[in-house]
């Protein structure tokens, strides 16, 4: 951490040991007896209380807070954050926080509909907006989350092999928007810059200038990207596509397959290696977190064939706090593009 906050990160493992009924008594004691609220966390007043679903959005926090204490429910880099089940032991730290850091849609709704239940969404921070409950564990997540003053036109076109994405261009500064119901929201540097923004109006010592200014700089070296081609392991990197000139040519069926967590038909996974063996797929993107035996045969085709491999978690490895991961990711991307246009 670059402030000295605290910032606790608890294993799904280390949660789900702790009884329903511990949960009871911590909550009746802090409602029954405000002075004791600094047992369960939340008493010094001087200090912010904040959770986050992910150690991104702990990350963000910490750069903007000036004085706060953070703690994030997921920080393990092999945790797939799809399949987390919050303990209640979670929820009732989240219930007693102050603020409450989310990416939105169906990916962190387990910690963000109880609170809206409980208190609704004052003290929620989210780039995306927040579904109903029968919505966000439909998991279908093919639907558009930019209905709420998010509009944005994504014209994914089918050409040739029927999987050529053209990722529009064309949005503003600060627009945030959804690339197809895609809800990997925090490689988007202007989801970034307004949760910083909204907690930094948030707290009146808070300041996000430091986040937003890395933001304007990793925009414009994402729009200097010279053009390529790349494929998808997992649609991890749409937003990062989106703010650059390359182009995604994952088969448009696996990709779909991956937006719905569900698994690529073997006609999908037959075309996505067709792509890379015919030279279409210049750069790879491939999610460690999400691996399987199918994304690990893709990996595989990748290597035998000189493809260009970027490596992008869904979080950061562990020791890097998020905004220098998002700086390596960028490095990665340069890398390979450059790389690629040397080889044309």
């Amino acid at each position: 951490m670059r402030k000295s906050h605290l910032f606790r990160g608890f294993s799904a493992a280390a949660l789900t040991t702790l009884t329903a009924g511990s949960l009871i008594a911590c909550s009746t004691d802090s409602a029954d007896n405000g002075e004791n609220a600094n047992a369960s966390g939340n008493g010094d007043d001087a200090t912010t209380q904040v959770v986050t679903s992910t150690s991104v959005w702990a990350d963000v926090a910490d750069e903007v807070l000036d004085d706060a204490e953070i703690e994030a429910l997921i920080t393990d880099p092999g945790q797939n954050p799809h399949h987390f089940e919050p303990a209640a032991t979670d929820i009732a730290t989240a219930l007693e926080a102050d603020l409450v850091v989310v990416g939105g849609g169906g990916y962190d709704a387990w910690l963000y509909e109880p609170i809206m239940e409980d208190a609704g969404e004052e003290n929620i921070i989210h780039p995306l907006p927040l579904i109903s409950h029968d919505h966000a564990h439909g998991h279908d997540h093919d639907h558009e989350h930019g209905e709420e003053g998010h509009e944005h036109d994504h014209e994914h076109g089918e050409e040739g092999h029927d999987h050529d994405h053209e990722h529009g261009h064309d949005h503003a500064h600060g627009d945030v928007h959804s690339v197809e119901g895609n809800e990997h929201i925090w490689f988007d540097v202007d989801a970034i810059t307004q949760v910083a923004e909204d907690l930094a109006a948030k707290e009146e010592d808070a300041d996000a200038t430091a986040v937003v200014e890395q933001m304007d700089e990793l925009r414009e070296r994402l729009s200097n990207l010279p053009e390529a081609t790349v494929a998808q392991t997992e649609t991890i990197g749409d937003y990062l596509i989106d703010d650059s000139s390359l182009t995604d040519v994952t088969p448009t069926g696996y990709r779909q397959a991956t937006l719905n967590h569900s698994e690529p038909a073997a006609a999908d996974l037959a075309a996505f290696l067709e792509a890379i063996e015919s030279g279409e797929v210049d750069i790879l993107l491939y999610n460690p977190q999400t691996a399987t035996d199918l994304t690990e045969r893709i990996h595989g085709a990748a290597e035998e064939n000189d493809v260009q491999i970027v490596t992008i978690g869904e979080l950061p490895p562990e020791g890097t706090e998020f905004l220098d991961y998002f700086e390596e990711v960028v490095s990665e991307l340069e890398d390979a593009a450059e790389n690629v246009s040397s080889e044309q």
